[in-house]
């Protein structure tokens, strides 16, 4: 299925933010939520060349403002959806369907964009601070040697071009619609700008949605000159002026010349 195998959707961003945006992953909770455990497949997919996501899975679906969120994953105490384009903005209603009825409407706050960069925990957190979940161009994951069991990590270098990855960071050109497989080449609407303690990286050279994947944002960063640390302070920034939008969390990462 055109999903990534490295971050499984259903352990991507997993916190309690007060609200989504359009694009966004969520995680949803209770009892009787579908009649069996499954993701979706290829078959699943619909349109040309297989590009749409499903809308349901065996009758579990999800609306927020009657638009039609696209379902990942089902089992009958948890739904993974993508929040849908057109549902507007502000406190929405959100039901879940399944084929013994709909529930009771609850509500979630729908933004324009509300960006967040992939950063597990537990397994991404050493000594209490959590890092980035950023990568080497050869799938490494950028931090101190050995610091998360079970994965190969290293320092980055200054001048190296390591990725990271996100949600909720808005929309791109060209157009590529929440619910469908990103395109090769995508660029974000609004401009970011990355600070590793406070040095300002380049623009990315890449800052668009992961091609071939769906709701998963890429952004490829060249690290800039910094002092030699295990605990790099790690901001973003989207947009600009007074609409412009700082990232809420508290991240690290690791350089070494």
């Amino acid at each position: 299925p055109p999903r990534s195998t490295l971050f499984p959707y259903t352990t991507l961003f997993r916190s309690a933010s007060p609200s989504v945006a359009y694009g966004s992953w969520i995680e949803i909770y209770g009892s009787n939520l579908a009649a069996d455990t499954r993701q979706w497949a290829t078959s699943d997919f619909s349109g040309p060349n297989g590009v749409n996501a499903p809308t349901s899975l065996d009758r579990t679906a999800v609306t927020i403002a009657g638009q039609s969120a696209f379902i990942y994953y089902i089992n009958p105490g948890q739904v993974d959806a993508q929040v849908p384009a057109n549902t507007g903005t502000g406190p929405l209603q959100l039901t879940l369907s399944t084929a013994a009825g709909t529930s009771a409407a609850t509500t979630v706050t729908v933004n324009t964009v509300q960006p967040g960069l992939w950063a597990p925990a537990p397994q991404f957190i050493v000594s209490g601070k959590q890092y980035v979940g950023a990568t080497h161009l050869d799938g490494t994951f950028v931090a101190p040697v050995g610091a998360f069991p079970g994965y190969t990590s290293s320092p980055a270098k200054p001048g190296e071009t390591i990725t990271f990855w996100g949600i909720g960071f808005g929309t791109v050109g060209p157009g590529s619609p929440p619910g469908q497989v990103a395109p090769p080449f995508t660029t974000l609407t609004l401009p970011i700008q990355f600070t590793f303690c406070s040095t300002p990286a380049a623009v990315p050279a890449y800052y668009g949605l992961a091609p071939g994947l769906i709701g998963l944002y890429q952004f490829n960063v060249v690290v800039p000159s910094v002092a030699n640390s295990d605990l790099v302070p790690l901001t973003f920034t989207l947009g600009s002026g007074a609409n412009a939008v700082t990232g809420a969390q508290t991240l690290y990462t690791a350089v070494h010349n």
